[in-house]
């Protein structure tokens, strides 16, 4: 879970670094408030997926019976195939 949470929190501040970094190449230059703004917003539905995705994970697990570090065992292995 504190992977997640990291890459989450990584993915924010990358977001907001790259719409930082854009707005400063524009013609007109926005309000860097404002850019911010923007960033988190779109860093949202970014968060929202990997939610999806981890507890999705953890449903599955809990119905085959299985725990958290068995189910990323079997993610590896699918993803080595």
């Amino acid at each position: 879970m504190l992977d997640i949470i990291n890459f989450v929190a990584l993915s924010g501040i990358f977001n907001i670094l790259f719409f930082w970094y854009a707005s400063t190449k524009m013609k007109s230059k926005p309000d860097p408030v404002k850019t911010l703004i923007v960033s988190f917003v779109f860093s949202i539905p970014l968060s929202f997926l990997l939610i999806g995705v981890y507890t999705t994970m953890l449903v599955y697990a809990a119905k085959s019976g299985l725990n958290e570090d068995a189910m990323w065992e079997y993610m590896e292995q699918e993803e080595l195939q």
